[in-house]
């Protein structure tokens, strides 16, 4: 059985892509604001008017990596995935990285092949850029706080 395109299919989408779009640095820096900031926020900085009636669709300001394939393609060659169709399965695999570690998704899990193809082209990205994000951590670990942080007291009243 496969699955339909309804409203959970499409937020677990959107959310990927807002996901891949966090990690990679490249896609935050050209995105306006930021993505911490809501669709109204984006919105209001692109136009300098409140609301999203003003004209601009959510899919103008985030990519559709799940769902486009052209965007889903540009992505795979960014990220150099190799991507892997397997018919006795009923499956497909992306693969990255030097040891080729890779995602499957089966075809049954989504309204069809394509859909199942950029979502593994997704969850591959995902997957690479929340561990070239853990390596950098790991290379360049942060300073932990100072134990005793200044605090501010109340004046007292005499």
């Amino acid at each position: 059985m496969t699955q339909k395109y309804d409203q959970d299919y499409l937020k677990k989408a959107i959310a990927d892509e807002r996901e891949i779009a966090r990690l990679d640095l490249r896609v935050r820096t050209s995105m306006p604001g930021g993505l911490g900031l809501s669709i109204d926020s984006n919105v209001y900085l692109m136009t300098g008017r409140v609301g999203s009636g003003s004209g601009i669709r959510t899919s103008e300001i985030m990519s559709k990596w799940r769902r486009d394939p052209r965007a889903a393609g540009a992505l795979a060659i960014k990220h150099a995935l190799n991507i892997k169709h397997d018919p006795d399965e009923y499956s497909v695999t992306v693969g990255y990285g030097p040891g080729r570690r890779g995602v499957t998704e089966h075809y049954g899990s989504h309204p069809n092949r394509d859909a199942a193809t950029m979502a593994a082209i997704t969850r591959a990205t995902l997957q690479k850029l929340t561990e070239e994000r853990d390596e950098a951590a790991a290379l360049n670990p942060t300073r932990s706080k100072p134990s005793r942080q200044p605090v501010a007291r109340a004046k007292s009243k005499t």
